[in-house]
């Protein structure tokens, strides 16, 4: 391979590496006009950026510029996209929000959870509203069952 081959290939990772890494915006601005996240994994944005910061790492160890930039670039914006997630969670630091759900609810830290959603029908038919007249009130559970005379 000539030179500038080797050249032109670096160049086009090194571009490639930049604007890839700035799709992770696009989810952020996404969590943004939708002003919630629980469809995003925060777990999977805080590995994305971790592994980016350790290429930064071993890009600054080793002097290599590309690798610094391509992975400067990724830290910011996987590192300014868990920020939004998490900000849009309540919390940038409880690692409990981080599942899009509290491991442990505390009153009064955080939305209070939601009851769980039972359907008016079977909620009714718990409560015992509306429910049909038996066809044979004399069969009705709890009803007196007149006994034969002697």
């Amino acid at each position: 391979m000539s030179a500038n081959t080797s050249q032109l290939l670096g160049t086009a990772a090194t571009v490639y590496g930049v604007i890839a890494p700035l799709s992770a915006l696009l989810q952020a601005r996404q969590m943004l006009a939708r002003r919630s996240s629980r469809e995003v994994s925060v777990r999977f944005f805080a590995s994305y950026a971790g592994g980016y910061a350790i290429w930064l790492l071993y890009g600054l160890s080793a002097g290599s510029a590309p690798l610094i930039v391509v992975d400067a670039v990724g830290v910011l914006c996987a590192g300014l996209t868990l920020a939004v997630a998490l900000a849009l969670r309540g919390s940038l630091v409880r690692l409990a929000s981080w599942t899009g759900r509290a491991a442990i609810p505390v009153p009064g830290e955080g939305p209070e959870p939601a009851p769980a959603a039972i359907p008016d029908a079977v909620a009714r038919q718990i409560s015992g509203e509306n429910q049909p007249a038996p066809a044979n009130p004399s069969r009705a559970p709890g009803a007196r069952v007149p006994c034969p005379a002697r």
